[in-house]
């Protein structure tokens, strides 16, 4: 690599999604300009066009006033496609999107809007090698920006399993690489995703609350680089503008400065009470640290996440609370045995923990350095009803208890007779009255010995909650290896773990932070 070039990548790394601006600087020294015209050309302060000729500077030739780099050529873009061409690409992918979910307040994007977004995004920042983040994505708007060629590193999060299906489908019918992530944000941003994003992308619930949660998960979500963004969309009727003077008032207290609006930007296939269309914004943080512009300011702000983010469900802003049939409750229990419990959840008739609090520090506990005693004695006793049912299992793999006792929506109980759990653990039905919803499991490891090594490697991994998968199936090969007396190094395990799982999301998540689908698949190699 020649100096220049190296430079240039050095300054690529330093200024990231705003090396877009950057090149407007390289661009005048190729036939030489003053500083004055560098800012002119690039919109960059005098300071900011200085830190950025300075690498540079060992390498150029002053002509009088002007700074010129001889023999120099600008790191070209890559070519965008048409709208038109990318449009009818996502109207191909649209027709095959998972049906909205009214209790998630999904309402489609136009396969037009998806195709705006991506490639106003790629024009306006320097996405090639950005992490760009998803914050649920019915939308299919990490498929388009990677259909724009722009060469971003594309990872979405969502709690609706058919779209996340759909969205590794249609990566790899795209040629794209994608990681796929599950997670209820109400409970956690998946914690192998903090601070490992350059954009973040999110059209969340129009709702305060839902605003207020997405944006902090966003703000979770982004590096530290000082050039990070996060994109986002919001839409309001003519006669409900104090919910957008509300808007603004969350914007202030997470520390959000307002870079640009976009009027009237995305349109829908619905949506008429705002038009059938909303603004999109694009925002950064204002230099505080991510857990001070998370945090809400001023005496008596709700400081925990909101489970009531959405317009309608069970989880509606003004939905009403729901208490544990006593039957229900009682089982629950009843089925913990002797010893303390942990009630965790609503609907119990005592106090108890909030899910949220319980997810985040036992999350925080199976992540830690060095982990100390399990956050809350006794037996978890876990009411996942009526709306966080997909989150069972994955209190199962993230605290993985000896035993733990789970009121599940009947439509969730599938999910916990999954194969990979089965390697470690006993899910058992426990009687709970007439009706059978929510029904009551009882969760027991067991201590059978695993069938061969396949098996080994899935309980190591169920077992062992705060590794990585690929991580820790490598150090399970290498266990299972030890057992038997047979020689086998880091680098042919991790090998071997590769082979039998490319997905990249294996990679980089944990078990309880990956989709249903990759579970099963997961436990079917």
């Amino acid at each position: 690599m020649s100096d220049a070039a190296d430079a240039v990548a050095r300054l690529r790394a330093e200024w990231r999604l705003d090396f877009a601006r950057v090149r407007a600087v390289l661009a005048g020294l190729v036939d030489g300009a003053t500083v004055g015209e560098l800012v002119a050309a690039s919109g960059l302060p005098r300071r900011d066009v200085e830190a950025v000729l300075a690498p540079l500077s060992p390498l150029s030739k002053p002509d009088g006033d002007r700074i010129v780099l001889p023999g120099f050529a600008v790191p070209k873009r890559r070519p965008l496609p048409p709208e038109a061409e990318l449009t009818e690409r996502m109207a191909e992918l649209a027709a095959r999107r998972p049906p909205s979910r009214w209790r998630l307040d999904h309402v489609p994007a136009t396969a037009g809007t998806m195709a705006r977004r991506a490639l106003y995004l790629a024009e306006h920042y320097e996405l090639d090698g950005a992490a760009v983040l998803c914050l649920g994505d019915h939308d299919l708007t990490s498929i388009a920006v990677g259909c724009t060629g722009a060469g971003a590193e594309l990872t979405v999060v969502d709690v609706d399993e058919p779209v996340l299906d759909h969205l590794t489908a249609s990566a790899g019918q795209a040629g794209l690489v994608l990681s796929a992530a599950w997670a209820d944000l109400r409970l956690a941003l998946p914690p192998s995703l903090t601070g490992s994003a350059d954009l973040v992308f999110t059209d969340p619930p129009y709702t305060v609350d839902g605003m207020r949660l997405f944006l902090v998960r966003a703000l979770e979500a982004l590096g530290g680089s000082g050039h990070e963004r996060i994109a986002f969309c919001f839409g309001t009727g003519e006669r409900h503008l104090v919910k957008a003077l509300e808007l603004q008032s969350v914007l202030a207290d997470l520390r959000l400065v307002i870079e640009a609006v976009l009027p009237g930007f995305n349109r829908y296939d619905g949506a008429e009470a705002i038009g059938a269309r909303s603004d999109l914004y694009l925002c950064r943080p204002a230099g505080a640290g991510v857990g001070e512009a998370a945090r809400p300011a001023g005496p008596g702000r709700r400081r925990r996440p909101a489970a009531r983010i959405y317009s309608r469900g069970p989880a509606a802003v003004e939905a009403p609370g729901r208490p544990l049939p006593e039957a229900v409750a009682a089982a629950a229990v009843g089925a913990a045995g002797d010893g303390p419990a942990v009630l965790v959840g609503d609907g119990w008739s005592g106090d108890g923990v909030g899910l949220a609090d319980f997810f985040g520090r036992v999350a925080a506990w199976a992540t830690a350095a060095r982990r100390g005693p399990f956050p809350f004695p006794g037996t978890p006793v876990v009411n996942t009803d009526p709306d966080f049912g997909a989150a069972a299992l994955r209190l199962v793999l993230l605290a993985a208890p000896e035993r733990a006792v789970l009121v599940v929506p009947r439509r969730h109980l599938d999910d916990l007779r999954l194969p990979l759990l089965a390697v470690a653990y006993d899910v058992v039905p426990v009687p709970a009255g007439p009706g059978g919803d929510p029904a009551v499991v009882l969760v027991t490891r067991h201590d059978r010995p695993p069938a061969g090594e396949a098996e080994a490697v899935l309980r190591h991994i169920v077992l062992h909650p705060g590794a990585k998968v690929a991580n820790a199936g490598r150090d399970a090969l290498l266990a299972v290896a030890r057992e038997a007396g047979t020689p086998l190094t880091k680098n042919e395990a991790r090998a071997r773990i590769a082979a039998s799982w490319p997905s990249p999301a294996l990679a980089r998540l944990r078990t309880w932070e990956l989709p249903l689908s990759a579970l099963r698949r997961l436990a079917a190699r």
